[in-house]
């Protein structure tokens, strides 16, 4: 039923725009009779005889190639090494730092991306890049300490008095580069998709153009049926498809490689290296992201929230105002944003939490290959597919369009690729032993699952549950194109800040961001445990 359901929801709107991009006229056309018939070709290649024909084409797709070293770049210099630091060395505060480096994850990209067009008028590459990986670093970070969490240090100091400081560093590398290796791809991956952010950056006179939007562009034609702007996205994206599903292959295997730490009743942490002078350099480093990501961000809103871009100036009486007037013309909007999150956490835990059960403990790991279709596929991309299957007026499925489930239902399907590696992993560290036991012992199937398999990977569901609310939150590809997605919290704040309503706009920013760090807050207050759990 699951794996029925990821069909349903994955397979079949990226198949039938697959068919579409054929010049097969599919089922699913919402298109007038007469526009219908003149889209029909039959199986042709025509859609595809114009990828990259053009310089500026070309120009995109070296851009979106070379954007994504570099966020990737930044990403793990300063991800993965604020792991190494927080979680190797004696630095002061490295724990409380490490936890604070996955915070940028609670702020959309696009106002990262507003915080740095209004505070610099850096552009290019590197910029943009640092920009990108601001965002996206959490990935590289939380799998990096989780892998030097799950090192043994006596393998550690088997090698150093044996060989040496230099050889047991490189075989601790050896060791975690697996986990730091997929944080990366995950990034690059997001990176090479993301829309919002280049798009923004180039209305705030900073000129900056993706691949994506090719793709977006081609969608949004004036004058053909919905037919033929599919045939013509889909083809125009198939570069884009073939590098990202190499680069999620990649972190496919990684991330399986990176699984298979075995935890000993005697495990024994790593030993911690001693920073000495180094000390205030390395915190430096460790408060860069952190600076970036988040208390830059935060900084700019408070600042817009009180009135310093409306010409009035700043005083706590326009905050208030910039408050009231948020919340009175968009608390519809939050409590369903918040809705709807909170929706697509609890279904990737279920419905993820079955297909990475099957995929590690009955060994079939082609699950998790299959639910990768998902990450490969551009948001845009995944959105116009959702579009042309489920977009039909006057039908069933055109009713369930037109309601919160279909939005649920998109995001639920383009996260579901990290919920399953996540439980997956998680379910592979947990010894078969236990549920042998209960087996024989004639315990049902929902005994096991409810008094064995769900408390031991209880840490886990949450993480990915509040994974899922995260990422819904700073979604906005999809919440652009679905028709209840505009309702989405990211997208009036989008609008708002294009159309030079920055006080509003910020103010309405800063509760999102209190409604994003809520179940961080919660679980820490329920649990007394930090953020490293959720890695």
């Amino acid at each position: 039923m699951a794996l029925a359901l990821f069909c349903v929801l994955a397979v079949l709107p990226i198949g039938l725009m697959g068919l579409e991009s054929l010049g097969i006229q599919t089922f699913s056309a919402q298109d007038s009779a007469e526009e219908a018939v003149d889209a029909m070709q039959g199986p042709t290649l025509e859609a595809y005889r114009n990828i990259l024909g053009t310089k500026t084409e070309r120009t995109q797709l070296w851009n979106t190639v070379w954007l994504g070293f570099w966020a990737t770049l930044f990403s793990v210099l300063l991800g993965s090494g604020t792991a190494w630091l927080c979680y190797r060395t004696d630095l002061p505060m490295g724990r409380l730092l490490g936890v604070a480096g996955i915070l940028p994850i609670l702020f959309p990209p696009i106002l990262v991306a507003a915080a740095f067009a209004d505070l610099s008028d850096a552009r290019g590459f590197i910029p943009i890049g640092l920009v990108l990986a601001a965002s996206n670093l959490p990935f590289t970070l939380a799998l990096t300490a989780r892998g030097l969490r799950s090192v043994d240090g006596r393998l550690y100091e088997a090698a150093l008095l044996s060989r040496g400081r230099l050889r047991a560093e490189l075989t601790l590398l050896r060791q975690v580069l697996p986990d730091i290796l997929a944080g990366a791809l995950l990034v690059l991956v997001f990176v090479m998709s993301e829309h919002g952010v280049p798009e923004f950056l180039s209305v705030k006179g900073k000129p900056w153009r993706v691949y994506s939007e090719a793709i977006f562009l081609n969608w949004s034609a004036p004058g053909l049926p919905g037919s033929l702007r599919s045939a013509q996205a889909t083809a125009f994206s198939l570069p884009l498809i073939v590098l990202t599903a190499f680069f999620a292959w990649l972190c496919l295997r990684a991330r399986r490689k990176g699984s298979l730490v075995t935890l000993l009743s005697d495990f024994r942490p790593l030993p911690m290296r001693k920073l000495g002078r180094w000390k205030l350099p390395a915190l430096l480093l460790c408060l860069t992201p952190v600076a970036i990501g988040l208390l830059i961000p935060m900084w700019r809103m408070i600042l817009w929230t009180a009135g310093s871009t409306a010409n009035k100036g700043m005083s706590l009486a326009t905050s208030k105002a910039s408050f009231r007037a948020a919340w009175t013309e968009w608390n519809d909007e939050l409590f369903y944003t918040n809705g709807v999150a909170i929706a697509v956490g609890l279904v990737l835990v279920a419905l993820g939490g079955v297909l990475a059960w099957h995929a590690a403990r009955r060994r079939k790991p082609w699950i998790e290959g299959l639910t990768m279709l998902t990450l490969a596929v551009p948001a845009l991309l995944l959105g116009i597919g959702f579009i042309r299957l489920w977009n039909r007026p006057g039908s069933p499925l055109g009713a369930l369009y037109e309601t919160p489930t279909m939005v649920v239902l998109a995001y639920t399907t383009r996260f579901l690729p990290l919920a399953v590696l996540g439980l997956a992993n998680a379910f592979r560290r947990l010894p078969p032993e236990f549920e042998e036991s209960a087996r024989l012992t004639g315990r049902s199937t929902w005994s096991r699952l409810t008094r064995i398999l769900i408390p031991l990977a209880m840490p886990a569901m949450i993480s990915v549950g509040i994974l899922g609310f995260l990422l819904s939150l700073r979604e906005l590809d999809l919440a652009v194109l679905l028709f209840e997605g505009n309702r989405m919290a990211v997208r009036p704040i989008s609008n708002s800040v294009h159309f030079g309503y920055e006080d509003q706009a910020a103010a309405f920013s800063l509760m999102l961001l209190f409604c994003a760090a809520l179940p961080l807050v919660l679980r820490l207050l329920l649990t007394g445990k930090t953020g490293e759990a959720t890695s």
